[in-house]
């Protein structure tokens, strides 16, 4: 008798059920699961950010189109006043819109912050059964940062448009320059991102430590000031001090040290792109104004993307402190709704 294959049914259902599956038992997965819970009960709130995040990102790039017209006007010696009086409007427009886009930001943030740490905490006085001060005071502080990672990686993914819009609109206008230099900028972008998950990976642990710790201190400080003349209480709280210190110290350092790894990266790629314009300029015909536009994109571009990547660097840390309290909690109590 021949020997029998037995064929393995690929099918879109199944490959989508078996990623689910994978994404749920990651340790992250409610975190981010609460997050777009979040997002979409504040949904009209988000699509108005977007709208004003385009419309912000269009406007942000009217005055660098007006000053590379300002010094290509200088050269030939045509009238100044007109661009300069955009120039000066479109410089206010600009801000004006972003104001009014943290404001609308903030605005829920503020009412899903109010939300969800009300809920849990009445959530946690219900079913927890605190035995002393301590842990209770250990346990309201580990609940507060749930909450405020839940609401805060909301408002940072919001936030995240921005730069993800102003890359795009900006790799577009490279491109009309020069395919060579729209791709080759866009492609060196790569680096600091694939910089930013190893670093926040790197410090998953010491974030984690963090967090816990905060939580110790709160706790022992309360019961140090209700029992003022325990020794024992005393030393522990001071400990826990001297720990949280140490932490907080070690993951301040290393973070700037990444911090300007990946800035050194990012400069890398602006300079690429300043490079490759140079050694094209006869090629394409580029002006003094030309320059100017593709410095002041790049440059555009680079502010946004440390923004882009520094909410990131909040939601990675957001999700560690969700991850200690689910860790510390989750007996007690159900996923933060």
């Amino acid at each position: 008798m021949g020997a029998r294959t037995e064929k393995i049914a690929i099918r879109p259902g199944r490959i989508v059920r078996q990623v689910g599956l994978r994404l749920r038992a990651h340790q992250g997965w409610e975190f981010f699961e609460d997050v777009g819970r979040l997002i979409w009960e504040f949904r009209l709130y988000g699509l108005m950010i977007l709208g004003v995040t385009i419309g912000q990102e269009i406007v942000a790039l009217w005055p660098v189109q007006l000053l590379g017209q300002f010094v290509d006007r200088l050269s030939t010696g045509e009238a100044l006043g007109s661009v300069v009086l955009l120039f000066m409007g479109a410089s206010l427009l600009y801000p004006a819109i972003v104001r009014g886009n943290v404001i609308l930001r903030h605005k829920m943030f503020y009412e899903a912050e109010l939300r969800k740490r009300v809920e849990l905490t009445l959530q946690v006085a219900d079913e927890a059964d605190p035995k002393d001060p301590e842990s209770a005071g250990a346990a309201h502080t580990s609940l507060t940062q749930a909450v405020s990672a839940v609401t805060n990686a909301s408002y940072h993914i919001l936030g995240s448009f921005t730069p993800v819009i102003k890359i795009f609109v900006v790799g577009v206008r490279l491109v009309d320059y020069s395919s060579i230099l729209g791709m080759a900028y866009v492609a060196s972008l790569v680096v600091p991102l694939a910089l930013t998950l190893l670093f926040n990976n790197r410090l998953r642990v010491l974030r984690d430590n963090q967090y816990s710790v905060i939580s110790r201190t709160s706790g022992t400080g309360i019961k140090t000031i209700l029992e003022k003349d325990n020794g024992e209480v005393r030393n522990r709280f001071l400990d826990t001090m001297r720990e949280r210190t140490n932490i907080l110290f070690s993951l301040m350092a290393r973070s700037q040290s990444f911090l300007y790894i990946r800035e050194a990266a990012l400069i890398g790629s602006q300079f690429l792109v300043v490079f490759l314009a140079l050694g094209l300029r006869e090629q394409l015909g580029l002006t003094p104004g030309d320059f100017t536009q593709v410095v002041g994109y790049t440059g555009q571009v680079a502010v946004a993307f440390l923004n882009a990547v520094s909410f990131v660097d909040s939601i990675f840390s957001h999700s560690r402190a969700y991850h200690v309290y689910r860790q510390e909690h989750k007996p007690v109590v159900g996923t933060v709704r």
